[in-house]
């Protein structure tokens, strides 16, 4: 089975060198590349990735940032760093980081890194991290399905209501997050509302047939009349 990599620079040309190494080991597949850690941690969402090849030092989101992110999350990738700042070592293998490779990138010491991504990756499976990325006051939160009360859509865009407050999911869809949570218990009650079944208080009883679902937070979100049978089955007939 091919060891599926994405790469993480701002610099063109220093993502374009890691690609070329790779290239030389065929066991290894590229399953992206990209700018920024943040369209990063969302590719992690949607696909399985088995290392992460990323820079320190980039604009905004850094790569230690997302080094912490990832770290202690189910499925975590492997990581490992590229970089010109060799200062950044002992940050690195603190956070989990498989290898620390210092530009330019010799191939024999690239080789070394390979064989240590194996060497780990053959006692893990594999898998997409189990959460969602929620913003807010201009930081990135990890948020667990357990933590999400339910997710709604408004002008196009999807947000996470916590207990915490609201968080803007960039880069997320109502449709793509009720894919990725089904197995969490999560079930679409109307096209703008994907709620948490665990945070379910009550089902009221609204007009002319209709029913309002009452969380955790308070909230009363409607139950579309498309979705009454399914959840009545899944969920009343029990």
């Amino acid at each position: 089975m091919a060891v599926r990599a994405i790469v993480v620079d701002d610099e063109e040309p220093a993502r374009e060198e890691i690609k070329f190494l790779l290239s030389h080991f065929k066991e290894f597949e590229l399953a992206g590349e990209f700018s920024n850690a943040f369209d990063a941690l969302n590719a992690l969402l949607s696909t399985q990735v088995d290392v992460v090849f990323f820079d320190v030092d980039m604009p905004g989101f850094s790569g230690i940032k997302l080094a912490e992110t990832l770290k202690n999350t189910e499925n975590a990738p492997v990581i490992v760093f590229v970089t010109a700042y060799s200062e950044y070592a002992v940050k690195a293998f603190e956070l989990n980081a498989t290898d620390y490779l210092v530009k330019p990138v010799d191939p024999k010491r690239f080789s070394e890194t390979i064989a240590r991504i194996k060497s780990k990756l053959s006692d893990r499976k594999g898998g997409t991290p189990n959460f969602i990325i929620g913003e807010k006051a201009s930081s990135l939160f990890l948020l667990k399905p357990g933590e999400i009360i339910y997710l709604y859509s408004k002008n196009e865009k999807t947000f996470a209501k916590t207990k915490d407050g609201n968080l803007y999911c960039k880069g997320l869809t109502l449709q793509s997050a009720e894919k990725r949570l089904k197995r969490y218990n999560f079930f679409r009650i109307h096209k703008s509302y994907l709620v948490n079944v665990n945070e379910i208080k009550r089902v009221i009883p609204w007009f002319k047939g209709k029913y309002v679902i009452e969380v955790s937070s308070g909230d009363k979100l409607p139950l579309s009349p498309h979705r009454q049978k399914e959840f009545r089955e899944k969920f009343l007939n029990n």
